[in-house]
């Protein structure tokens, strides 16, 4: 993988988990809000509700309660209402008695409370009495002393109830806020990992902007060569159109005044596109890669003017729908014209017939260039790609300036695919690559 596509995968995967860290930080600490709240809102109600058990409980025994009304009954016999209110208010209190002990199991406390049910006791009891004491005509003092019960141990009892929830509250708000600034130490370091994230965006991108910088001086000088390499082919075929010019020139013949316009006329067209080409690899190198051009490729009209370059004496067929999309023209045109000349140059009589195909793969683009040469030998496939290898005609392994294959296959690479061979039938290769969509990755 290049530099360059290195530090553009590089930045874009740490800015996706810089962008995911921070939004997994926001739904955190939402989260956390949401939850402690929500904790905190059935804490809250939960010791109201215990609070208010102790409360009514208080109540259905003391002042309004129970007592209050057993007392004005032993005042007041003739107002049988308060020894109602008092039996009803016992009953009150024993119920919320069942309440409160089942609470305080549930926190797991097992205090029973039988200093308050023997109170209750004592005083339901002593209504039969307060009846027989006021049906023989005896004074409320005399009532009164006669049923008076002692709460101290009922109200001590109550005071260690009282004194235990409310240590059970404390214990509680504490676990809850414990728990709170535990859960807050999720995001916090979360936080503390974007930061280092950050950090380390900033040394990788100059990190790899150096080892771009080398290696592009690098492919520079590389490429000097492989310019030559893809060069040769139209100055070539102006050569040899020269040389026939010439050969009409000296034959004198009526009709080779006409050829000779021809010639020259093809001549100039070579130049013309010899002069375009040149601009076109001369842009490779200055600009980074030719990344930034992506343009509108007429795919079709592409493969057409390869094929009239540089195969003046074979056949191009075309398969596929070929339409116009958008990418690198000067990438997708290093690639089939060294594809297209590398079967031009290995063909026996240098006419061979290439099928072109084209579909599309997902998003992707997928080319294929097969042609019906001598083919490459199953223990030279691995080989032709590398830098300065190549074949004879005949097949023999050959260490010469072979260039065009290694720079088909640095340009899919940098794209994030890969390129293929495989044997055609009957005789022949088949050279296989994607281009996503847009070109470079």
């Amino acid at each position: 993988m290049t530099p360059e596509r290195q530090l553009k995968r590089n930045l874009r995967t740490i800015s996706w988990t810089i962008g995911v860290i921070f939004l997994l930080s926001a739904a955190i600490f939402s989260a956390i809000f949401l939850f402690a709240r929500r904790d905190q809102l059935r804490l809250a109600e939960d010791q109201l509700a215990r609070h208010t058990v102790l409360l009514d409980l208080q109540g259905a025994i003391g002042y309004g309660g129970m007592v209050h009304h057993f007392k004005n009954w032993v005042l007041r016999p003739g107002e049988t209402r308060y020894r109602d209110e008092a039996l009803d208010a016992a009953d009150r209190a024993l119920a919320l008695l069942d309440r409160l002990e089942a609470m305080l199991v549930q926190d797991g406390d097992s205090l029973p409370l039988a200093a308050q049910r023997a109170a209750i006791g004592s005083y339901k009891t002593n209504i039969a009495t307060v009846n027989a004491m006021h049906a023989a005509g005896a004074r409320s003092r005399e009532i009164d002393d006669a049923v008076r019960v002692s709460d101290s141990e009922a109200l001590g009892e109550l005071s260690v109830v009282r004194d235990r929830m409310v240590a059970r509250m404390r214990e509680q708000q504490a676990a809850l806020t414990d728990r709170r600034n535990i859960a807050l130490l999720i995001p916090s370091m979360l936080l503390v990992i974007l930061l280092c994230c950050l950090l380390l965006l900033v040394r990788q991108r100059a990190r790899l902007r150096l080892e771009h910088g080398a290696a592009r001086i690098d492919e520079i000088e590389k490429f000097t060569q492989i310019a030559a390499h893809d060069l040769r082919a139209p100055l070539r075929q102006i050569r040899a159109l020269a040389e026939f010019a010439a050969e009409e020139l000296e034959t004198g013949e009526p009709e080779a005044e006409g050829l000779i316009g021809i010639h020259l006329a093809t001549i100039s067209e070579r130049a013309v596109r010899l002069e375009e080409l040149i601009k076109a690899v001369f842009r490779y190198l200055q600009v980074d890669g030719a990344a930034q051009e992506v343009t509108e490729v007429d795919l079709r009209a592409l493969a057409e003017e390869l094929g009239d370059l540089h195969l003046p004496h074979g056949e191009l067929c075309l398969e596929g729908a070929f339409p116009t999309v958008r990418a690198q023209r000067v990438e997708l045109e290093i690639i089939l014209r060294n594809l297209i000349s590398n079967a031009v140059k290995h063909h026996p009589d240098h006419s061979p017939r290439i099928i072109l195909r084209h579909w599309m793969e997902g998003r992707n683009h997928r080319f294929e260039v097969e042609d019906d040469g001598p083919g490459i030998a199953p223990e030279h496939a691995a080989r032709v790609f590398d830098m300065f290898w190549s074949l004879k005609a005949s097949g023999a392994a050959q260490e010469v300036s072979g260039v065009g294959l290694a720079l088909v296959r640095r340009i899919v690479t940098g794209w994030g695919t890969e390129i293929s061979l495989r044997a055609a039938a009957p005789h022949g290769a088949v050279f296989s690559f994607t281009m996503p969509s847009g070109g470079r990755g």
